[in-house]
This record gives C-alpha cells, structure tokens and sequence, in this order.
C-alpha cells in the first residue's frame, strides 16, 4: 500500500516511527523501515522531520562512536509502558 502526506503529516510520521523504536536509530534506517511499511519518503525528508523535531524539542541527537547521528525521542514525551 502506497501513502501520499504532505509534509506536516510526514513528520508525525516519521515521528510515530522514531517512537516505536527502541532506543537511537539513524536516519538511514529510519527511512528504510519506512519505505519497507509502504510510505513514500525521500531519505531527504527524513532527516528533515528529525531536525525539525530535535529542534522543536521533541527529539534529540547523539553522535555514535562511529561518528553516525543518532536520534530518539526524548524520555518526557515516550509513552508508559
């Protein structure tokens, strides 16, 4: 199944997906598992939803021993399991 968003709607896409992780994923990998679940994403637009939301506070960015940026939602806005 394809799906068509605009912008604003792949970003809470792309943050739903960052929330079902666990712990830190790259971007990459993010965007992979998306495509893979049937979401029509460029890597571009990815990585542009995950600077939005570690820049409006939602999310935050590591930089892996790899030198690879890393990024999961911050502890506060994760659901109780």
């Amino acid at each position: 199944m394809s799906h068509k968003l605009r912008s604003g709607g792949k970003r809470m896409i792309v943050a739903d997906q960052l929330l079902q992780s666990d712990g830190y994923i790259d971007g990459d990998a993010l965007w992979r598992s998306l495509r893979s679940n049937g979401i029509r994403i460029s890597p571009a637009t990815v990585y542009d939803s995950l600077n939005w939301l570690v820049n409006a506070g939602f999310a935050e960015r590591i930089l892996s021993e790899s030198k690879k940026n890393l990024f999961g939602i911050k502890d506060r806005f994760k659901k109780n399991t």
